[in-house]
């Protein structure tokens, strides 16, 4: 079966808890709760196919700067 245009992609969001700095990786869903302290999640603008390439300390870096935003 041959899947055209974007009917046939997924695609997958990176997500972290304003809270916690928890990160989750979402495909299905546009909205996200935290599984460490159930705060709604926010999306980060960072696309998932980078965020695998970004060290450990880049991620931790991305996830303080949410944790460091006013809500």
């Amino acid at each position: 079966a041959k899947k055209d245009g974007k009917r046939g992609s997924v695609v997958i969001r990176v997500f972290v808890c304003p809270e916690c700095g928890k990160i989750r990786i979402i495909s299905k869903f546009l909205k996200a709760e935290c599984y460490q302290c159930g705060a709604q999640m926010k999306p980060c603008d960072i696309p998932y196919t980078e965020w695998v390439e970004m060290s450990r300390e880049e991620r931790e870096q991305i996830s303080e700067q949410f944790r460091n935003q006013d809500s």
